[in-house]
């Protein structure tokens, strides 16, 4: 442990992917959670009447989407081998949850300002093909958006245009693979979905038949969030 401290700040990151991605937010957690019991974690439990492991996620991911790049933390009580750790952890979750590594956090979760996406279109039709690239580089993508408005929260048109800070289209093998990082973090956060329907809008390409997957999260100067 560093200093006197009896304890042990960490950050676990890990991909969720294959089948893991119709998981929710909440039965992660709740899977994460029994899976450092099995594995014996020596992790910090909340006092009071519910005591329960005390995991702090950085962002919650949609359903449907995949990530190379999730992360939770939580605080160790003993001595542990993290790359241990990280074999005990993989040992004791599903399939498609896999823990990459364990380490001291470097950022907060507050530092995340934008999230790396790989969109994947997988039968666009024409019409999607001619217009994608002209509404990506023009001043306004329009969208409704539900938005806080007090303690309720109602749809507004947004121009989510402005919170896209790159792109890149490419066709292969009949798809159409759009890669883009977006606004994220509790400040602005935007849902590919939304980039999504507007491109999808008034074309014949379903918008269920998409792929997403997060690639990386970064801060405002576009470090990696480690």
């Amino acid at each position: 442990m560093q200093g006197n401290k009896s304890w042990l700040d960490v950050r676990m990151f890990y991909e969720k992917t294959g089948m893991a991605k119709y998981i929710s937010h909440l039965d992660t957690v709740r899977c994460i959670t029994r899976a450092m019991k099995r594995a014996n974690v020596p992790v910090w439990f909340t006092e009071g009447f519910n005591p329960h492991a005390f995991l702090t996620f950085a962002m919650p991911l949609s359903l449907g989407v995949e990530s190379y790049c999730e992360t939770v933390d939580f605080r160790l009580l003993e001595d542990v081998d993290l790359t241990e750790l990280t074999e005990r952890l993989n040992n004791a979750l599903p399939t498609d949850i896999t823990v990459k590594r364990i380490a001291a956090p470097v950022f907060s979760a507050a530092d995340i300002r934008y999230a790396e996406y790989e969109i994947i279109f997988n039968n666009p039709d024409e019409l999607l093909l001619k217009n994608a690239h002209s509404m990506l580089s023009s001043d306004e993508i329009i969208v409704p958006k539900k938005v806080k408005q007090g303690r309720k929260k109602v749809e507004k048109e947004v121009n989510i245009k402005e919170h896209i800070r790159t792109y890149e289209l490419v066709e292969k093998d009949g798809r159409l693979i759009l890669k883009t990082v977006l606004s994220s973090g509790n400040t602005v956060n935007i849902n590919p979905s939304l980039l999504i329907g507007a491109l999808t809008k008034d074309t014949n390409t379903d918008s269920q038949d998409v792929d997403i997957i997060k690639l990386k999260s970064y801060t405002e100067n576009m470090e990696i969030f480690r």
